[in-house]
């Protein structure tokens, strides 16, 4: 008998855990790999689709929203900030809720919490109660649609269990690319306020999906998520998951560095203001590419953890061959392009491959808890890169060249230090296989 996280053998906790997943594997309709497994997957697919699509897709309600507050940046940025910063910090929480009440009941519930809070926002004209409908309202509904709607994929595929979460990323990278056309238009056609009641509408779809989800796994999900939250907190304690931590938090921070930042960097490069929006948009359309990719990386059996950890590092790489000078603009235009682009590839299939690592460094019953934490250090490491990259860019000489190649340095980091975490092949485990990997 393998070893449990204390190094004792296993509890009877563990046996009636046994139990109650062979109960889960013999329900009638449901079935591992195969059959309504597949339903799942398309759940989940729709579901990062629209609720994921539309949080990422929220900065092109930023235009209309500077004109109708008269230009008010620093307010109007902070509502698409809580956004999707509360998709990050409420992670914990949307875990537990999980764990509490099932993916089925969180997925509902955090729909309906969303659509509530960007409904509201059609109905407010102050900035800063925008902030709290939609930015932290509707941030905190789409965190609960998140975690659910991926973890669930642990429940029903073992085999293709990476292809799957692959499958189900790859819902967030398309609806990044949909949902800006859907609310430019909604927009045009019917305002702010007739926009965000459209928004609604498509975040309310997720709930029915909710409903597709069998209630008899939930039901047996529940019986089997009956731990204590000490016991949830034993099971990331140990330096492997601490090490995955210091990657996310390291790899947020770096990462907003390159966003946040890119297309000043670029006008400073000589670039015009167009030019410095397509490079943006050509990192989103290669991530997409991106987390596409992995799905035929995934069905070559390869080491997602080995994968993970490479393109973190090689994505380090390319924000530190940014700072190449070219002489002529054309030639800066074509070399930035070229960065941004494989930038996004790195960057997509890094993050098609994140719940499969968080998945292989703690057992499937404590995944809703884990990927939550870890969300909440890559939301942290966002929200701190910002004003490191605004001190470095002053020491620097105006000049953002020294925050980019900290950013780099720390991508770099991020990716050698889960290297060792995930360097020998291991296979996806089930909820009752216990082992000593996290010792």
């Amino acid at each position: 008998m393998k070893s449990s996280l204390d190094g004792s053998v296993a509890s009877s906790y563990d046996v009636e855990n046994e139990k109650l997943n062979e109960a889960h594997l013999n329900t009638p309709g449901h079935s591992v790999d195969e059959g309504y497994a597949w339903v799942i997957l398309a759940i989940s697919f729709f579901v990062n689709f629209a609720g994921l699509g539309i949080a990422f897709s929220a900065g092109v309600y930023t235009p209309v929203l500077l004109e109708e507050f008269n230009g008010k940046k620093e307010a109007v940025g902070l509502i698409g900030a809580l956004y999707i910063g509360f998709i990050f910090f409420a992670g914990p929480v949307s875990g537990y809720f999980t764990n509490q009440f099932g993916h089925r009941a969180t997925i509902i519930g955090g729909a309906l919490l969303a659509t509530l809070g960007v409904a509201l926002g059609a109905a407010v004209s102050n900035v800063w109660l925008l902030c709290v409908t939609v930015g932290v309202v509707g941030g905190s509904g789409t965190s609960m649609i998140y975690i659910p709607s991926v973890t669930i994929l642990a429940e029903y595929f073992h085999k293709w269990k990476a292809v799957a979460f692959t499958i189900s990323a790859v819902g967030i990278g398309t609806g990044t690319l949909v949902m800006p056309l859907y609310l430019k238009w909604a927009i045009d056609q019917y305002g702010r306020r007739g926009a965000y009641l459209m928004t609604a509408g498509v975040i309310l779809q997720v709930a029915v999906a909710g409903f597709l989800i069998d209630r008899t796994q939930t039901q047996i999900q529940n019986r089997k998520s009956n731990f204590t939250l000490k016991e949830q907190f034993a099971s990331i304690c140990n330096w492997k998951f601490i090490s995955f931590l210091a990657n996310n938090f390291l790899f947020g921070l770096s990462m907003t560095i390159v966003f946040v930042f890119l297309p000043d960097y670029a006008e400073l490069k000589g670039l015009t203001k167009i030019q410095a929006v397509y490079l943006v948009s050509i990192i989103g359309i290669s991530n997409a590419v991106g987390r596409l990719l992995n799905i035929p990386i995934s069905l070559c059996h390869c080491n997602n953890g080995i994968i993970y950890a490479i393109t973190c590092a090689l994505s380090g790489v390319v924000v530190c061959v940014i700072n190449i000078p070219v002489s002529e603009n054309e030639k800066t235009f074509i070399f930035l392009a070229f960065a941004c682009l494989m930038y996004g590839l790195m960057f997509g299939i890094q993050l098609a491959n994140l719940v499969v690592v968080t998945n292989y460094l703690c057992q499937d019953r404590f995944l809703n808890f884990a990927l939550g934490i870890a969300m909440m250090f890559n939301g942290t490491g966002s929200i701190c890169g910002s004003p490191v990259a605004a001190y470095f860019f002053t020491v620097g000489g105006e000049s953002f060249e020294l925050p980019y190649y900290i950013a780099g340095g720390l991508t770099i980091i991020a990716g050698l230090i889960i290297l060792p975490l995930v360097h020998k092949r291991r296979q996806p485990q089930t909820s009752i296989e216990l082992d000593d990997r996290l010792e």
